[in-house]
């Protein structure tokens, strides 16, 4: 399920901030995680993003055990154009755990601005638990990216 996030700015300037290695870090701080590695390449229009990051959140007992107080991982991230807007697909890995959590989004324009849309896709490679493990990193995902989002439209204005 897709998740909509309207912004009422321009397509460029939110794409501008998304793909900007200061905010990046300044808005996963800002959401509590401690301050990331990030590697940034650009090709063209193309931008990659490879972020390192680590997060404490209370996690049900059964995510907590696999996972552990710190949470901490890797995060591949490519933006493309398409049309007037962006294109997007990212993986998340955790350490330690055996699984991930994959997203295809797109930053595209409208009348009053633009939206941020994402899917997320979780997987996890673990008998009798994979899928409780799977519903819970989705959904801790899932509220880091509306934390996320929250953060850049504060910044936004």
């Amino acid at each position: 399920m897709a998740i909509e996030h309207e912004l009422e700015h321009p397509v460029e300037r939110g794409f501008g901030l998304l793909t900007n290695k200061k905010f990046l870090a300044e808005r996963l701080e800002a959401v509590g995680e401690d301050a990331p590695v990030i590697n940034m390449s650009k090709k063209g229009r193309k931008v990659e993003i490879q972020l390192n990051r680590a997060a404490r959140r209370d996690l049900p007992k059964v995510a907590a055990k696999l996972v552990g107080s710190v949470q901490k991982f890797s995060m591949k991230e490519s933006w493309q154009p398409d049309g007037d807007g962006w294109l997007g697909n990212y993986l998340i890995e955790f350490e330690g755990v055996p699984g991930s959590v994959a997203a295809d989004f797109e930053l595209y324009p409208t009348d009053d601005g633009c939206v941020y849309s994402i899917t997320h896709k979780p997987s996890v490679n673990l008998p009798l638990v994979g899928k409780t493990l799977e519903k819970i990193l989705v959904s801790q995902v899932e509220n880091g990216c509306d934390a996320e989002i929250d953060y850049l439209v504060e910044v936004l204005g």
